[in-house]
């Protein structure tokens, strides 16, 4: 009988750690996709969060964001489209919407599981905080 060989790691360690490194969600991935969709016309902030079933004010950060990562510019007509600043950045960044493609599950799970032990770590830190003995001034 056949059996379909399944990759244990299919997200690339450079597409990983560019995605961990930069904090990047799944809305800030589905922006990207949308974006690049979209070539070089502009989408508004009200639009991208039609698209994605954000608020108006959750696609505004996240522009900022991606704008701030330099994956982002203003277009010319009002909104922003896709437009990694340099040639490497564009390649990375299409390794990783790739991979989101083909491994949306996987590459949603890392994301999950970094946001996850970040809030955890924060949970702790602020739990450790409580307990400090300040001295008193």
């Amino acid at each position: 009988m056949w059996k379909r060989r399944v990759d244990p790691n299919p997200i690339p360690d450079e597409v990983r750690r560019f995605i961990l490194m930069n904090g990047l969600t799944v809305p800030d991935l589905e922006a990207l996709l949308v974006l690049r969709e979209r070539g070089a016309a502009g989408l508004p902030a009200t639009g991208l969060a039609s698209r994605l079933y954000i608020s108006p004010d959750h696609a505004r950060t996240l522009l900022a964001k991606l704008d701030k990562l330099e994956l982002v510019a203003l277009a010319d007509e009002p909104g922003f489209r896709f437009s990694p600043r340099t040639d490497a950045l564009r390649a990375i960044v299409e390794a990783v919407l790739s991979c989101y493609e083909r491994h949306l599950v996987p590459v949603s799970q890392l994301i999950h599981s970094a946001e996850r032990r970040s809030s955890e770590t924060q949970s702790a830190q602020a739990f450790a905080d409580a307990f400090r003995i300040r001295k008193e001034t």
